[in-house]
């Protein structure tokens, strides 16, 4: 059975957690405890960065988690062993068909047993991913499985929906942020119980609004697509340098419901503080300038501590990009094959899974014949941390630039105080009238 216990799963599950943690200069998880621990757990993740999101969710507990993937990558037999060995499932789209739909009831039954055993299983309710600070609308999909189990076995013990919220730094840079947050559970078994009178269909409908309701509560939703570039420039330029990702994600939050409510109250002044905030965001991107550079208090010293770090981890960035020059070869030349750039993080990290430990089982022996032993376990913790401080090298290469930028592209300075003047005025403005209206 998928389910069951395996050693050798343990052993890869943990070195997978490392390098995956390692994948990321900060990583944060947030409410933990509100795992239920008396019954079957689904877990429900947003899904914005194709394989990442289920390696997210997978370190939430020291459990084994059963996932699903779309059937098409299952079709050849050794991949097929290698995803049924990771504990992954096919589940047929909408888009493959109604008759492959029908083969889901066979994987259905498979996962009411991972449920009854008390495995987790972590489902990806979107059903695609999309490279956006918003929820999609959810697929019927996990609700027919909770409710399935839920007439299998929930006289037993209840069945929850737990919602997951993941949000990256970047979506697509190597060692960015990641932040995930556990909702607030969904016990499926009381819902029914409650409304016994519900036909399927309604209650697949009630706990789709309810479920999506929570997610959004974990997640940055910028529902705006017309105003979302300028939305997402208005929450990054009021983003102070906040070392907590948790905060961070709290004050972002704040941001977006002050633009929903001002586009409310005063919608023409508004959106001209929007279009301001619009064309900020693509002159600066077109000028390559992060807005680390934007925010920084102090550019000039931020230039000079950088240029410090840069010069101090010259030789060890050269000797880090050599011997791992194979797989950031791989990944580029691969990678150039793929349109969709959300997939260049989980492909980044795949090729280094499995070449990284393969570059250090050649090299070690070569330089200990050539040199010592000494000087093979030198190179041995010389090479474990280089792939990943390549890439932290990388960024601080791109945040020099971008700092030099900052300081050449003066003219963008007064727009930006330009934007922060105007934001400042519409709250305080809004505050007032609230306040007037109040009393």
């Amino acid at each position: 059975m998928i389910q069951d216990k395996s050693r050798y799963y343990f052993w890869l599950k943990g070195y997978v957690g490392f390098m995956f943690k390692l994948s990321y200069r900060k990583v944060e998880y947030h409410g933990r405890e509100k795992i239920p621990k008396d019954g079957a757990i689904i877990f429900a993740p947003n899904h914005s960065n194709t394989l990442i999101d289920p390696l997210a969710v997978l370190p939430i507990d020291k459990q084994a988690k059963v996932f699903v993937a779309r059937a098409d990558i299952f079709k050849q037999p050794t991949i097929l062993k290698i995803l049924t060995f990771l504990k992954m499932l096919p589940i047929n789209r909408m888009r493959d068909g109604m008759d492959s739909l029908a083969k889901n009831e066979e994987i259905n039954d498979t996962v009411v047993k991972v449920l009854h055993d008390k495995v987790p299983f972590c489902i990806l309710p979107e059903g695609t991913h999309r490279t956006k600070h918003s929820l999609m609308p959810l697929q019927k999909g996990i609700f027919r499985i909770a409710l399935q189990a839920n007439d299998t076995f929930g006289n037993e013990m209840p069945v929850y929906i737990v919602p997951v919220g993941i949000e990256f730094g970047h979506f697509f840079r190597f060692r960015s942020s990641l932040l995930v947050q556990i909702g607030e559970p969904i016990n499926v078994t009381q819902f029914v119980n409650e409304h016994p009178e519900w036909t399927a269909p309604k209650q697949i409908n009630e706990l789709k609004e309810e479920l999506s309701d929570r997610m959004k509560d974990v997640i940055l939703q910028i529902t705006d697509d017309e105003n979302y570039n300028a939305t997402l420039e208005l929450v990054q330029l009021n983003n102070k340098s906040e070392p907590s990702l948790i905060n961070r994600f709290k004050a972002s939050k704040e941001t977006i419901k002050k633009v929903e409510d001002l586009l409310q109250s005063n919608p023409q002044e508004t959106q001209q503080l929007l279009n301001h905030a619009d064309e900020f965001s693509r002159q600066r991107h077109n000028a390559g300038i992060g807005m680390e550079s934007i925010l920084s208090s102090n550019i000039q010293w931020s230039l000079i501590s950088k240029l410090s770090l840069l010069l101090l981890g010259l030789p060890y960035f050269i000797f880090s990009a050599v011997v791992t020059s194979p797989v950031t070869l791989l990944s580029i030349w691969i990678g150039s094959k793929f349109k969709d750039k959300a997939f260049l993080n989980s492909l980044r990290l795949v090729v280094a899974l499995v070449l990284l430990p393969i570059l250090l089982l050649l090299l070690v022996p070569i330089v200990t014949a050539v040199f010592s032993w000494e000087w093979g376990i030198v190179f041995a913790l010389l090479f474990i941390p280089s792939f990943f401080f390549l890439h932290s090298y990388l960024r601080l290469v791109r945040r020099f630039i971008s700092d030099i930028k900052w300081l050449i592209h003066r003219n963008l300075l007064k727009q930006f105080k330009d934007i922060k003047k105007r934001y400042n005025y519409w709250i305080l403005h809004s505050i007032i009238i609230k306040y007037k209206l109040e009393i």
